[in-house]
């Protein structure tokens, strides 16, 4: 009795616009998501995966041994990989650019790369609640 036909469903989640085109309704798709994430709210899925993103050097696409941070713009990468960009730049006199979509910072430096000590221990300590898991 209270459950509504699949067209009359989808007809919730959608209306026409002016011109007779189908749109969808954002806040019922958002609630409907919100439903589906469960009680709390949060998918635990999603934020494994946002986690595990940081871990991904955006030059190499694989994820970082030897992290590195660039202290003008806050962005990480792969050591080896990073230092071969701003060394390829340098030698033929041109600046190098941080990698990192949508990121301004256009004169990078070696001197500008530090460590990233914590983000190295957060991928060990990743690995090692992985290989925990698995045994």
């Amino acid at each position: 009795m209270c459950e509504l036909s699949e067209q009359e469903n989808l007809s919730s989640l959608t209306s026409l616009d002016d011109v007779g085109k189908e749109r969808v309704n954002v806040p019922y798709v958002l609630q409907a998501e919100r439903e589906a994430d469960g009680p709390g709210g949060v998918d635990e899925d999603m934020i494994v995966t946002q986690s595990q993103t940081n871990f991904i050097c955006p030059i190499t696409q694989l994820e970082m041994k030897k992290p590195v941070k660039n202290k003008v713009c806050g962005h990480t990468y792969e050591e080896e990989a990073i230092v071969r960009i701003i060394e390829s730049k340098h030698k033929r006199k041109k600046k190098a650019c941080c990698p990192k979509i949508g990121c301004s910072h256009t004169d990078m430096r070696m001197s500008d790369l530090i460590q990233d000590e914590a983000l190295r221990r957060a991928i060990e300590s990743h690995h090692k609640k992985r290989h925990h898991h698995s045994e």
